[in-house]
């Protein structure tokens, strides 16, 4: 094997790692109903049935769940926060920010 073949191998070996553990806390970590920061309830697990699948409803509300119930969903919403407030971004607020910077 070539050097260059075995890089490849160890990132998508890590790639699918990264999937299955964020599959596997999906699916062991403990779901929230209420979300404290966005003060709302979170989406409930959607029912299957012919009709709602059919009609494609059931897609859109386990998207829905899935998007509520992601693993260390706050923490990434806290992050994101952090980031674009770095940047500069407020996002739901009235006030202007203007940086000068300076080299």
């Amino acid at each position: 094997m070539k050097k260059g073949n075995i890089s490849e191998i160890i990132h998508i070996g890590c790639m699918v790692g990264i999937v299955i553990m964020g599959f596997t806390l999906f699916i062991l970590l403990p779901k929230d109903n209420i979300s404290e920061n966005e003060k709302r309830q979170l989406t409930t697990s959607p029912s299957l049935s012919v009709e709602s699948f059919l009609n494609k409803s059931y897609s859109k509300q386990l998207d829905l769940y899935v998007n509520d119930t992601f693993p260390f969903r706050e923490q990434f919403i806290a992050l994101n926060s952090f980031y674009n407030n770095a940047k500069g971004i407020r996002s739901g607020t009235d006030e202007i920010q203007i940086y000068n910077i300076q080299k």
